[in-house]
């Protein structure tokens, strides 16, 4: 075996290692993890939604589209395994390769502050796990980057792969992608800045077309930046948190021991050594280490901004004018990249110490060692399902009956209650989670999107979800629904109080109750503008496409010009 396939092994064991560690209980056992925004269910029904073709804003498009093919082929359970576990070994396997000029123990460093820190456990305790694999692509951007910076005639086709991979996950991730790849792979040559311009804006049309189309769409910016904004896990401060890749606005996810001054301290001290070893890790690639520590800086001061006094404000009038600054809302989110920084300067400062080791000096292997688990020894209660509490679910039967009962094309369903998108189902260890129902059952479902803070209350962003409410606020809401399009009222029984609107009962169980509005009524929104609608449809399609022919034909000019050297061989 030849030393660079030698090194890939030990990379991908390493890192199925760490996978194993933290995804453990989901693996030994039937059911789900469902909490946060992670919702899988068995087989996720095919809808124009998926597509951004409803005209509501692409939070989840296309990997709805994705998720959904999947689970028609095999149960949604392993879509999920698949993909928590799958994204880990993509991560280390290509952090791995960032720094594969090092030795095994420095690419171990390097693999697990990419996969074990706080701003991984933090995202996966919020279940945004489509976050999570946008990050883990984020090493192979940083590989397109040094390819495109080599040469931007032949370094395309990786930069677009990576890219396109990141945007599939989330808006989010894929600008995340553009910017590291603008950041690392531009050079004087005018060709690199064609080519990223080029490759971000078609990598990124999957959900930026959906997203200027969406015009009935409304994002909130009142207050928001302020209610996600970093925040301070211990005494050391708010920023002390971001630089150890912490400070998550949800607190209640938080472990004990983040909550320690000293231990969010010593993980500073982990963010210095890395920082430090940035030099030495990047020695091959001529000033690189200067970009990946204006990345990082970026990515930190982006974060941190909200908490600035002041800053929440300014984000907020920016986004008055400019509404796609509402994408920053989260921007805890964005030090993403800084993390990746942190695990490539880790691999060179493991490198460094070792090359220090002399007779007399053997002690400094314990410091080599002591970098490689150091992010375990941190934040231990990521092992294992984080510590255990994260346990699995299944969906009780009924929800089955309730979805053949609704058949392949039930029209509109509005789920009850109507108070907030999450629900604490007592199936699910009443653990807050993004109500399922939208994805599990077929048809337009249609449930309360504004989000329930602490303090405050994110609006809803549907402007059918005011239609709604309007509606079950009259006397009769029966007919009101009726006349607003809707053909089937859902009840989840135990997560809060409603009312029910009169109809035929269709299915009355122990967790579900489903009624069939009969009542006569003409909708009052029957009329549609058709040829904007298809217009926008069109537009969409398009988006899509140039989207999959960039990423088919990068494939194509990969596989070509890797037989190209197999032969030259």
């Amino acid at each position: 075996m030849r030393r660079p396939e030698r090194a890939a092994t030990v990379d991908l064991v390493w890192s199925a290692a760490l996978a194993l560690t933290v995804f453990g209980p989901l693996l030994v056992g039937p059911g789900y993890w469902l909490f946060g925004d992670m919702v899988f269910v068995p087989e996720q029904p095919w809808k124009a939604a998926w597509l951004g073709l409803d005209g509501s804003l692409p939070r989840a498009v296309p990997m709805d589209a994705l998720v959904s093919l999947a689970t028609h082929v095999v149960p949604g359970s392993w879509v999920q395994r698949a993909l928590l576990v799958g994204g880990f070994l993509l991560g280390g396997v290509g952090i791995g390769r960032a720094v594969r000029d090092h030795p095994w123990y420095s690419r171990a460093a390097a693999i697990t502050l990419l996969l074990w820190n706080p701003w991984v456990y933090e995202r996966l305790l919020i279940g945004q796990w489509a976050i999570l694999l946008g990050y883990l692509v984020l090493p192979w951007v940083v590989l397109a980057a040094r390819s495109l910076r080599r040469d931007p005639r032949r370094g395309w086709a990786p930069a677009a792969i990576a890219l396109v991979a990141a945007a599939v996950c989330s808006p989010s991730s894929g600008v995340m992608a553009a910017v590291v790849l603008v950041v690392l792979g531009l050079t004087r040559d005018r060709r690199s800045w064609l080519v990223a311009g080029a490759i971000a804006i078609l990598a990124n049309l999957t959900w930026l077309v959906p997203a200027f189309t969406a015009e009935s769409a409304t994002v909130s910016t009142d207050g928001v930046f302020g209610a996600f904004a970093a925040r301070a896990e211990s005494g050391a401060g708010a920023l002390a948190s971001l630089v150890s890749l912490g400070g998550i606005w949800k607190t209640s996810i938080l472990p004990g021991a983040r909550t320690s001054t000293a231990l969010v301290l010593l993980s500073c001290l982990l963010t210095v050594a890395a920082v430090a070893g940035l030099r030495r890790a990047t020695r091959e690639w001529e000033g690189e280490w200067r970009r990946l520590l204006g990345l990082g800086v970026g990515a930190l001061l982006l974060a941190a901004a909200p908490t600035v006094p002041g800053g929440a404000d300014v984000l907020e009038t920016l986004a008055a004018h400019l509404p796609g600054v509402a994408l920053l809302r989260d921007s805890h989110r964005f030090l993403a990249p800084l993390a990746v920084v942190l695990a490539i300067g880790a691999a060179g400062a493991a490198t460094a110490v070792r090359e220090h080791v002399d007779r007399g000096r053997e002690a400094l292997w314990g410091v080599v060692g002591l970098l490689v688990v150091a992010p375990v020894l941190l934040l231990p209660v990521l092992a294992w399902g984080a510590g255990g509490e994260l346990d699995r679910s299944t969906y009780p039967g009924e929800w089955t009956d309730v979805a053949g009962l609704l058949g392949d094309d039930p029209g509109r369903v509005v789920v009850l209650p109507w108070d907030g998108s999450y629900r604490g189902f007592g199936w699910n260890h009443r653990r807050a989670v993004l109500d399922p129902a939208p994805r599990f059952f077929p048809g337009e479902v249609l449930v309360d999107d504004s989000v329930l803070l602490d303090d405050r209350t994110v609006p809803a962003e549907d402007p059918r979800t005011d239609e709604v409410a309007d509606a079950l606020a009259l006397e009769d809401p029966a007919a009101a629904l009726r006349a607003a399009g809707v053909d089937w009222v859902l009840v989840e029984k135990g997560t809060g109080e409603t009312d029910v609107p009169a109809g035929r009962v269709v299915h009355d169980g122990a967790g579900l109750t489903l009624v069939r509005l009969d009542v006569d009524g003409v909708p009052e929104n029957g009329v549609e503008d058709n040829e904007r609608k298809i217009g926008s449809i069109v537009l969409i399609c398009l988006g899509h496409t140039a989207t999959l022919v960039l990423l088919l034909v990068a494939l194509t000019v990969r596989i070509r010009s890797g037989r190209d050297l197999r032969h030259s061989g």
